[in-house]
């Protein structure tokens, strides 16, 4: 019993102080939370991701991002889960606001490498540093190997890089699966699902006119400011986003607060006691 709720008392201490620790499930899997370890060629998993699955996901994903900066209001966020071991890195589940976001339908998504919404824009609003940067992140996740961002990476609306960075931001140009163009922003993370690399996906759409026609962030103040502002919520709740996934999966992600501590959490009182 003290071993199974450990994880509990774990988020609870993170609530209230700079935790680190690993997020893990307990001993005992259990057969039906919906996640197996992947062993088929398509997908990575042996029973498909459900629609309940997807709606209980995207339930969860807009208790975190319930409230945006008045840059973003109105703007949804969804999230996504892929395996860089299998060919082509393809996607194992979604949540429902992702098919909201792209048109697609589960069964379209599911199994197909995230290319299909890039290919079908015109190449010349489609930005290929993007494309390689999203691929090395990837192949670094695959290989378990550190990814680090170079500073022809690093543009002025990202979060400062950090020495060996687990996550990537990356603004492209995306198609809906009815030929409609829209500006999208997804922030890639490493996570270990039952000891197995895979990669978290949440993305969100831009504003109209973020990106310009060559498919890079317009440097108009307003553009900057919605990238710079969407990368912030990404990465500042991405920590609540990997524990909603450790109520379903077998999960191991470092736990980590935000860039800004809350100088009111109290820690720095506990520290004072010692």
């Amino acid at each position: 019993v003290l071993d199974q709720h450990m994880v509990q008392v774990e988020r609870l201490f993170a609530s209230r102080f700079w935790l680190q620790c690993g997020l893990r499930r307990q001993d005992e899997p259990d057969a039906s939370d919906g996640f197996v370890a992947a062993k088929t060629a398509k997908t990575g998993l042996k029973k498909p991701w459900t629609a309940e699955q997807a709606d209980s996901l995207q339930e969860a994903i807009d208790k975190v991002f319930g409230i945006a900066g008045d840059n973003l209001k109105g703007l949804q966020f969804s999230l996504t889960l892929a395996d860089p071991r299998l060919p082509q890195c393809p996607l194992i589940g979604c949540s429902t606001g992702f098919k909201t976001l792209c048109g697609y339908e589960m069964d379209e998504i599911v199994g197909r490498n995230c290319r299909f919404l890039v290919d079908p824009v015109p190449k010349d609003m489609v930005s290929d540093k993007v494309r390689v940067l999203a691929r090395r992140f990837c192949n670094a996740v695959r290989d378990s190997a550190d990814f680090q961002m170079s500073n022809d990476d690093q543009e002025p609306w990202m979060l400062r890089a950090r020495a060996s960075d687990d996550g990537v931001f990356c603004a492209q140009m995306n198609a809906r699966k009815d030929g409609s163009l829209f500006e999208n922003m997804f922030y890639m993370r490493r996570v270990e699902l039952d000891e197995k690399p895979y990669i978290i996906g949440l993305q969100t759409g831009l504003p109209s006119g973020s990106l310009t026609n060559t498919g890079v962030v317009s440097s108009a103040s307003w553009a900057l400011q919605a990238c710079a502002e969407a990368c912030k919520i990404l990465d500042s709740h991405m920590a609540e986003v990997e524990r909603v996934l450790a109520g379903i999966f077998w999960l191991t992600a470092p736990m980590r607060r935000q860039d800004e501590p809350d100088l009111d959490d109290g820690f720095h009182q506990c520290c004072a006691s010692q």
